[in-house]
C-alpha cells in the first residue's frame, strides 16, 4: 500500500513538467516559420568570345543570378551540355572546350537553365561566340567546288533561296522602348561598422551599380548587383522589369 502511494506521488510531481514540455513544443510548432519557395532569376549571361571555333578552342561562360542554384548550358552544334560552377554567391562560370565532333557556328544559340528546387529559369546568350574584328572563313557547309571553281549545292534537291517578291514590303526597324546604353559601371562601398575593417569586411560591403540611358527618351536608370554583372560602358542593353540583358546583336 505504501509503495503504491509513493508511485502516485512521483507521477503527480512529474506531471507539471510533462505538461510544460508539451506546451513549449506546441508553442514552438506554432511560431516556427514556414519555408518559402525561392524563384530563381538570371540577371546576366556572357561569353568570352574567341577568334576561331577550331578544335581545342575554349569558350568561357559567366552567368549571374540567384545563389545556390544549378546551372546548365546547351549549345547548338555541341556534343554535350556544360555545367557551370558557382565560383561566388550568384556567379557561375564554366569553360567548354571544342572537340572534333562539335559543329559550332559563330551564331550558335546558347541556352542557359537555372534550377533551384522545383523552380527553374531560362535565358539565351545575347552574344556571338566569335569576335567581330576577326574575319571568318566562308561557310562551305552543304557545298562542293565544281570544275570551273564555282560553288554548287551538294545536297540533292538543294536550291538557292528564291528572290524577294515585288510585293514584299521592306523591313522597318521597330520602336524599342526598352533599349538603352550602359553609361557607367561603378563599385559602390557600403557602410562598415568597424573603424579599421579587414579587407574581407570591406569587400563584403561592396556592390555594383550599372547606370543606363534609354535610347527613346534619354531617361537614366541605375541597377545594382551584389556581384560583378559583366557589363561595360557602351554596351547596348535592354531593361525589362528591372532585369538587364545584352542586345542580341552584340
Amino acid at each position: 500500500m505504501k509503495i503504491r502511494m509513493l508511485m502516485c506521488t512521483v507521477v503527480a510531481a512529474a506531471a507539471p513538467g510533462v505538461l510544460l514540455m508539451s506546451a513549449s513544443g506546441a508553442a514552438l510548432a506554432q511560431t516556427a516559420p514556414m519555408s518559402r519557395t525561392v524563384t530563381p532569376v538570371i540577371q546576366g549571361f556572357t561569353v568570352q568570345e574567341v577568334a576561331r571555333l577550331n578544335e581545342g578552342a575554349q569558350l568561357s561562360f559567366t552567368l549571374y543570378g540567384t545563389a545556390g542554384a544549378t546551372v546548365t548550358l546547351a549549345i547548338d552544334g555541341a556534343n554535350r551540355n556544360l555545367h557551370l560552377d558557382e565560383v561566388e554567391p550568384g556567379q557561375y562560370s564554366g569553360t567548354y572546350v571544342i572537340g572534333n565532333r562539335d559543329r559550332l557556328a559563330p551564331d550558335s544559340v546558347v541556352s542557359a537553365e537555372m534550377k533551384l528546387g522545383n523552380q527553374s529559369a531560362r535565358s539565351r546568350l545575347g552574344q556571338r561566340l566569335v569576335r567581330a574584328d576577326v574575319p571568318q572563313p566562308p561557310d562551305n557547309r552543304g557545298k562542293l567546288a565544281s570544275r570551273d571553281g564555282e560553288s554548287v549545292a551538294s545536297a540533292p534537291g538543294a536550291h538557292p533561296p528564291p528572290p524577294p517578291r515585288a510585293t514584299e514590303r521592306p523591313r522597318v526597324a521597330r520602336y524599342c522602348t526598352s533599349c538603352a546604353i550602359v553609361e557607367k559601371v561603378e563599385i559602390v562601398q557600403g557602410p562598415v561598422a568597424n573603424p579599421r575593417p579587414l579587407a574581407s569586411q570591406v569587400t563584403a560591403q561592396q556592390h555594383y551599380r550599372v547606370t543606363v540611358k534609354f535610347n527613346t527618351d534619354e531617361r537614366v536608370q541605375a541597377l545594382e548587383y551584389d556581384n560583378n554583372p559583366g557589363y561595360k560602358k557602351g554596351d547596348r542593353v535592354r531593361v525589362n522589369d528591372g532585369v538587364l540583358s545584352l542586345e542580341p546583336d552584340q
